[in-house]
């Protein structure tokens, strides 16, 4: 078939609205991103340091590195999904052999042997999080760019997004319920070195499960995707352009930096979550459990709040309100802790916690649906400039800031921890050690307000984003006018072929 006939039955195949079936099963996906997000966020740094031993700068340097690795392969992995050409399309085969080494990379990092100390302790956690974040990027950096090429439509695109990150947050309840509910159940459970190996595999099992669905779902949508546009230049010299045609889009640049300045703050606000339930606000597992249950249940919430707020407001607006709702969510329970004239019991501080919890987690999902929808809006808009469609490359661009903030992110949190000389190797002190008081009161400082005034920042960012839902509209008209213009002279020349033939 043509190229421009090809086009032109995809596009066609993209203004069909998607099955209900079609998006559970392609957000089923994102189980797997979950799990893992939860497994760095909540449980790494606390495993690495309290019970394995090793001090928060060790631990969250061992974290940037692997961030480092992977910054220079997500471009090269999301470019070569956007260029390779097979009978199976652009994204499938990334994901396909990602799977396996995604799911036993994460099972073998909390499963590490105690025999080891020191610098094989360090080697050994820096390899595996090399392996787990490098098969990370394989999988999700194609299988994320699938959910914005997979149809044009505006507002079905917020559909797909949400669909994604409520399974995400289904991934983040899963990972939470195995490690607190399950495996590390109990006053020690959280200490108990023992608990971390069967939650890591079980969880592994879930990856491995869920992406297997995914791959079932992109290999159904491939009739929707996008070819590969034609490629005349060498590899190593796309990806030069490329980036060049990157730091030339305005709206992607902007969503680079609100994106990477806002996980940069979240995930130093997840690394010491488990440290501030437990020993700020003097928690016990159960509790703990149900305060990161909350803000796995708010996108629950957010999802139609979402929905109903875009039909009345640019995205733009509601990322921007959502994000500072996130800030003031995170602020001030800490501060009315350390300088109100009440201190809350741990019974009133959970039942507290837990209401915002819920809070956080909805301007979480509602921020995520307005801000990744805006991603493949730009995703158009780029194709319009400069002629070549690039899902994987930009989310690449996504999954970076995310990740290297995230590195960035868990150093802050290990470094500040030594700081303010949080003790390390908890599990050998045993239940009955007492954190110094006034530790305790830098634990609550760092561990709200400090991210919270970096999540402050990044919607500062989203007051240049100008791709409004009038301007993405006349976008994808002149791409369907661009497409048509090239399909007339390719059907013509078909055309022409065929009657030689004939005669």
């Amino acid at each position: 078939m043509p190229a421009a006939r090809a086009d032109d039955t995809t596009s066609a195949a993209r203004r069909v609205p998607l099955s209900f079936a079609l998006k559970t099963q392609y957000g089923i996906g994102e189980i797997s991103n979950g799990m893992v997000g939860a497994g760095f966020g909540f449980f790494l740094l606390f495993y690495l340091t309290a019970v394995c031993g090793m001090s928060g700068t060790v631990a969250g340097s061992a974290t940037l590195i692997a961030t480092l690795v992977d910054a220079v392969a997500d471009p090269a992995i999301g470019l070569a999904s956007d260029r390779v050409n097979t009978r199976w399309g652009r994204r499938l085969p990334f994901m396909v052999v990602s799977i396996v080494p995604f799911a036993i990379a994460f099972g073998v990092l909390f499963s590490m042997p105690a025999a080891l100390t020191g610098s094989a302790q360090f080697l050994y956690v820096t390899i595996c999080l090399i392996v787990l974040r490098l098969a990370l990027s394989a999988f999700v950096l194609p299988f994320t760019a699938v959910g914005a090429e997979i149809t044009d439509d505006y507002r079905e695109r917020a559909s797909v997004v949400a669909f994604r990150l409520t399974f995400q947050n289904a991934g983040v309840l899963a990972c939470v319920v195995l490690g607190l509910g399950v495996f590390m159940a109990g006053p020690n459970g959280l200490l108990s070195r023992a608990a971390y190996v069967p939650f890591a595999w079980t969880a592994a099992a879930v990856i491995a499960v869920s992406g297997a669905i995914a791959i079932i779902a992109v290999r159904r949508a491939l009739p929707r995707l996008h070819a590969p546009a034609v490629e005349r230049t060498p590899f190593v010299a796309g990806f030069a352009r490329e980036m060049v045609e990157l730091s030339r889009n305005r709206s992607f640049l902007v969503l680079f930096g609100t994106v990477m300045v806002y996980f940069l703050a979240y995930s130093a606000y997840a690394a010491l979550a488990l440290y501030a339930t437990k020993y700020f606000w003097k928690l016990d597992t159960f509790a703990i459990q149900l305060i990161l249950l909350a803000a796995s249940l708010g996108p629950l919430i957010g999802v139609p709040i979402s929905s109903f707020a875009l039909k009345r407001m640019e995205k733009r607006t509601l990322a921007i309100i959502a994000y500072f709702a996130i800030a003031l969510f995170q602020i001030w329970p800490p501060l009315v802790q350390l300088y109100a004239p009440i201190t809350l019991s741990p019974f009133t501080a959970a039942v507290v916690l837990f209401a915002n919890s819920l809070c956080v987690g909805t301007a979480i999902m509602v921020c995520g649906v307005a801000f990744q929808s805006m991603l493949a809006d730009t995703a158009d808009e780029h194709e319009w400039l400069f002629g070549v469609r690039r899902e994987g490359l930009f989310f690449s661009g996504l999954i970076l800031s995310y990740k290297a903030a995230s590195g960035v992110g868990g150093l802050i949190a290990g470094v500040a921890l030594d700081t303010i000389g949080f003790p390390t190797d908890l599990a050998v002190r045993g239940p009955g050690y007492v954190v110094p008081a006034e530790v305790i009161h830098r634990l609550g400082l760092i561990s709200g307000p400090l991210p919270a005034a970096l999540v402050a920042v990044a919607p500062l960012f989203l007051f240049g984003y100008r791709l409004t839902r009038k301007r993405h509209g006349e976008i994808i008209a002149l791409l369907e006018q661009r497409h048509a213009d090239r399909t007339e002279p390719a059907l013509l020349l078909a055309d022409v072929g065929t009657s030689a033939a004939v005669s």
